[in-house]
């Protein structure tokens, strides 16, 4: 029994390794300095946006437009390159989900499910600490949460949303209302990558592995394509695992190989489409970041003003 669930938590890891190798940098960033200030950070209580270790002060307006525009275009971008392959490899809603299932086995004991709980809590924290964390120093965000001040609370609360979403509603929540999901599923889908189906000799036992195990409610892949599809691969396995002593069959279910940069489509219209979208963040962010918009900044970043223009001159 223990070498079994050594081999679960192993398979688990190599199934979730491109999620853990986004998670890293992510949560590093807002640690990251360079000088004085930040390689990234969206600096609201001083109102300035730190960047590769440079700062430029902002007036809370802009400051939020340019956080807008930098986040939308990355949804933009990865809805484009990785599509809903995003949703099923590198979404912290669907590790959390599979690691709930690790853990919360029926057959597993009441020790490794609280074990799971508190992994799960843990990891949500340290996700949502690092998400706020891109709006408020780590320093003055640990301050915050000792005092339970409002970014404190916001770690807190964004927390228990995560675990509560994973618990009570995590396949309804990607299919009807995930923001990203919706972006997705407005895009074209002709050269989209994704899951099918494919029985044409009629080999299917109807076992309904397929369905069963699938995040979305209601979701048939034997259907034909379904938009709310996050290609987590789960029917892929389901499928396999029923044909695993078919002397032929290995699954009815697979995708077409092809570079996961590439799963939104291979056409030259999504790569210039990507380009358009760089260009406008940087075009914009210059735009935001001129000193016509500085009338409501505080007065605390008045040195700062005054270097960046003895820079400029």
């Amino acid at each position: 029994m223990e070498n079994e669930s050594e081999g679960d938590v192993m398979q688990f890891l190599r199934e979730n390794r491109a999620f853990l190798a986004l998670l890293i940098p992510f949560m590093a960033i807002p640690w990251i300095t360079i000088g004085d200030f930040h390689l990234l950070l969206f600096n609201f209580p001083h109102d300035r946006l730190e960047l590769f270790g440079f700062a430029y002060e902002m007036n809370t307006y802009a400051l939020i437009g340019t956080f807008i525009l930098i986040t939308v275009g990355v949804v933009l971008i990865f809805a484009l390159s990785l599509s809903r392959f995003y949703c099923g490899r590198l979404c912290p809603n669907t590790f959390f989900a599979h690691l709930l299932t690790l853990f919360g086995k029926k057959k597993n004991p009441l020790l490794s499910k609280v074990i799971g709980l508190s992994i799960l809590t843990a990891l949500a924290s340290m996700l949502a600490f690092s998400v706020v964390a891109y709006g408020v120093s780590t320093d003055e965000l640990i301050l915050a949460i000792a005092h339970l001040s409002f970014a404190g609370w916001a770690v807190i609360t964004l927390s228990l949303l995560m675990i509560t979403e994973v618990y009570m509603v995590q396949g309804w929540y990607c299919a009807y209302l995930c923001p990203y999901g919706a972006t997705c599923a407005i895009l074209p889908t002709d050269d989209r990558l994704s899951y099918q189906f494919s029985d044409p000799a009629g080999d299917c036992t109807e076992c309904g592995g397929c369905v069963k195990i699938c995040p979305i409610p209601n979701l048939d892949i034997r259907q034909g394509f379904d938009p709310r599809c996050i290609q987590c691969g789960l029917c892929e396995e389901a499928c396999h695992k029923t044909f695993a002593k078919h002397p032929t069959i290995e699954t009815l279910i697979s995708h077409e190989q092809r570079p996961i940069l590439q799963s939104g489509g291979k056409g030259i219209g999504y790569t210039i489409a990507i380009f358009l979208i760089i260009a406008c963040i940087g075009l914009g962010t210059f735009y935001l970041i001129q000193d016509d918009r500085l009338e409501s900044c505080r007065l605390e970043n008045q040195n700062l003003y005054e270097t960046n223009q003895r820079i400029k001159i």
